[in-house]
């Protein structure tokens, strides 16, 4: 027998009950009872028969009674429901702020006759008239579908199975009903049969026979999103597909939430969002929907039912508070399975939304989608439609329930008619990478401190300081000059700085030193006192800072070793100052020449960036300046070497050789015998990689700690140097991440990813 069949089923047949299955007709079964929306852990549940619309009136007392007594001590005595015929298209519709959501019901007004029930029975009748439901038999449906033969089988979930039948008017999706009783909720099956709209499934008909309860809805041929997302074997879905995909789905979304009363479909998913052969969507499965009263006192309702887990709006646990923003959530999970292409977990249990969070920051901040984008696309998409479109999936996805936009809201910026700037702000995009959105001069350590003048000295008072610049009084020697100690005429100990000037170099170097100093002021930069500059004769003036540099004391003496509580705030500190420098100042300061030679100690350990002679402004509209190579071989970041492009993340992959010395104890260039045998980040990624992997630390971490360290800092240290060094120039982090990571005020996730990992895979080969 094939799957068709003629409805033979007479009137007076339903009227008396006469035919072969000779069963009390029930009222009509909802259709918010569709396809696969929870786990079949309600399939033991017993039946709850639908009330109708005058018993759904009665049932308002007990729907308030969800509510917590604190709720209902706050609403109002409940309202009676209104239906107003639907509007096929939300746009036209739709209110686009909470003041319009509060204008008045053309149907309930609030005003003494708009009540009556009369008014509302009036209103049912015209609607069911207009949307009139078939009425079939259980016989019928049965012959339809081979007697529920596997072989019409289209699918199945926690509340029934889903068959393709062939009845009068054409082919039709037949679902059979479980006998499940959910919690006791708002149910308006009058209502739901007036619901029309060209994005959501169609109901035809139903069949309410004693125990058994059926679902006649149009048949929608070309399967549902997931299987055109995550199937192998199908086709790839083409981007503007996706994006037709997205706007229709949204639109159908829009339109049950602004009907009256609004509809909250609670399980929406790409299982639940069907194409048809023009690849339109519609939504189907209304099984776990809710009705929420159009009330200035209800804007949610308690339940604790949930929808398919990664698509549950994790905000309030499993008593969820069902809104219109739960079915946002849910949208925002479908909108990133669109992008990436990826099901909603892996086989390895991690969701879509940590995979995506801190990919969608990096992919914000730097315009740049290729590592969040679903590969089979090929690149092949609309950037400024791909920007929309990841914009609507963080807003709806990553922002508290309050601060979610609304559904009008999402179908405008799909269709670059608002600005995506009005759903996702700034600080909203620093948060996804991870980056602190309270005050950044708090967190760095700025401090609003009296500036002193630079104080301009003659040669004479220096070299008296000095002692004549003694060699008693050198602190060290370079090709830029010579460092000594010395003492001023008020008692105060001083760096002074005596440099060569054989060439032009020499003079830029000593105008650039004086320029930054005089408007960069952080407790974690060296202090310029004030200079000198006297016929052939320059001198810069530094406050003293007691305990050598980094380098000396991590590399050249053996009597002192750093511990790591001590190395933790050595890089703390350094990593504050360059933050200052990149995000306080204005233009930003490339330091350019970060490495541990220039990073000094004070009595307490405490850093001190210094010489400043090769700094370079950079102006915030910039993101990079071309500029001549200078700085140190071994901390010079890949790009800038073999393409003169420098910027604040030439400092960063500096800093994150840094951090490996620290982690170490090796030096950035390492040699046996004085010949160079390896750089640091190639010698130490396979081991990095092994550490990551076997959760091991002792081969990596300097011998001279004896395992005296803190794994988790360790784990911080490492993220914060890999993500530095190994990662390409665009994904690197701002050194504020860095500070907020060292501090574990934010996840090592914010900057590096376990599939990070690969990079050390590929560590950069050093020419």
């Amino acid at each position: 027998m094939g799957c068709f069949v003629s409805k033979i089923t007479t009137e007076a047949d339903r009227r008396t009950g006469t035919k072969d299955d000779d069963r009390s007709n029930l009222p009509a079964p909802l259709p918010h009872q569709s396809i696969d929306p929870i786990e079949s852990r309600y399939d033991d549940i017993q039946s709850h028969p639908p009330a109708t619309l005058r018993h759904q009136l009665r049932a308002l007392d007990s729907f308030y009674s969800q509510f917590s007594d604190e709720e209902n001590r706050n609403l109002a005595p409940p309202p009676p429901l209104h239906l107003r015929p639907p509007v096929l298209d939300p746009m036209e519709s739709s209110s686009s702020s909470d003041e319009e959501d509060r204008s008045p019901d053309p149907i309930g007004s609030g005003s003494p006759n708009s009540n009556k029930e009369s008014g509302i029975d009036a209103a049912a009748s015209e609607n069911a008239e207009r949307n009139k439901m078939e009425e079939y038999g259980f016989k019928d449906l049965a012959e339809a579908t081979d007697y529920f033969s596997n072989n019409c089988l289209l699918g199945e979930g926690g509340f029934g199975q889903v068959f393709k039948a062939t009845l009068d008017c054409g082919e039709v999706a037949i679902k059979k009903l479980k006998k499940i009783n959910l919690e006791d909720k708002l149910e308006e099956g009058e209502y739901l049969r007036c619901v029309s709209h060209p994005n959501i499934v169609k109901m035809i008909g139903h069949c309410s026979q004693g125990a058994d309860r059926l679902l006649v809805l149009e048949f929608v041929p070309n399967h549902n999103l997931a299987d055109h997302l995550h199937v192998e074997k199908t086709k790839v879905l083409e981007w503007p597909a996706r994006m037709n995909i997205a706007i229709q789905s949204a639109k159908g979304l829009l339109y049950l939430h602004e009907c009256k009363p609004k509809i909250i479909h609670r399980d929406i998913k790409a299982d639940n969002i069907l194409l048809d052969n023009d690849f339109q969507p519609k939504v189907a499965d209304f099984s776990l929907a809710y009705f929420l009263p159009n009330t200035g006192n209800v804007n949610h309702i308690t339940s604790v039912l949930r929808g398919t887990n990664v698509y549950a709006d994790p905000e309030y646990g499993d008593i969820q508070r069902v809104s219109e923003k739960s079915d946002i959530y849910s949208f925002g999970v479908v909108l990133l399975e669109l992008i990436t292409g990826r099901r909603p977990t892996n086989e390895q249990g991690d969701t879509i939304i940590n995979w995506a969070r801190y990919r969608i920051g990096r992919a914000l901040e730097n315009n740049e989608y290729k590592d969040l984008v679903d590969s089979k696309l090929q690149q092949e998409y609309d950037k400024e439609e791909m920007l929309r479109m990841v914009t609507c999936a963080a807003a709806s996805v990553y922002k508290p329930s309050r601060s979610r936009p609304t559904m009008k809201q999402i179908i405008r910026v799909l269709e670059g008619t608002m600005s995506y700037m009005k759903i996702m702000k700034r600080k909203d995009i620093e948060t996804l990478q991870g980056r602190a959105t309270t005050d950044l001069e708090s967190i760095l350590g700025v401090e609003r401190l009296q500036i002193t003048p630079q104080k301009i000295f003659t040669y004479k008072e220096l070299a008296k300081a000095t002692g004549g610049f003694s060699n008693v009084n050198l602190l060290g020697e370079g090709g830029f000059g010579q460092v000594f100690k010395g003492t001023l005429a008020y008692g105060e100990f001083a760096a002074i700085k005596k440099l060569k000037l054989s060439s032009d170099q020499g003079e830029s170097e000593f105008l650039t030193e004086i320029t930054t100093l005089n408007r960069a002021h952080h407790k974690h930069l060296v202090k310029l006192i004030g200079y000198c500059s006297d016929k052939a004769n320059r001198l810069l003036v530094y406050e003293f800072v007691p305990n050598e540099s980094l380098r000396y004391i991590l590399h050249d003496q053996d009597r002192v070793i750093i511990d790591w509580p001590t190395r933790m705030k050595i890089a703390i500190g350094s990593a504050k100052g360059l933050a200052y420098l990149h995000e306080i100042c204005n233009p930003k300061i490339i330091h350019r020449n970060i490495k541990p030679g220039d990073i000094l100690l004070d009595q307490n350990f405490e850093p001190k960036i210094s010489d400043f002679g090769l700094a370079k402004d950079l102006s915030n509209s910039y993101t990079h300046v071309t500029t001549r190579i200078a700085g140190t071989w071994g901390y010079l970041c890949p790009e800038y070497a073999t393409t003169n492009q420098l910027s604040d993340k030439s400092d960063v992959y500096s800093f994150g050789v840094v951090l490996l010395e620290l982690l170490t104890g090796k030096q950035a260039i390492l040699r046996e015998r004085d010949v160079f045998t390896a750089h640091i980040i190639n010698w130490v990624a396979p081991r990095l990689k092994q550490a990551l992997d076997t959760h091991n630390y002792n081969d990596i971490v300097d011998t001279k700690l004896q395992n005296n360290y803190k794994i988790i800092e360790v784990i911080r240290m490492i993220h914060c140097a890999a993500a530095c060094v190994y990662k390409p120039v665009n994904y690197r982090p701002k050194m504020s991440q860095i500070v907020e990571v060292l501090q574990g005020n934010l996840a090592s996730e914010s900057i590096w990813l376990n599939s990070d990992n690969a990079f050390l895979q590929d560590a950069y080969q050093l020419h």
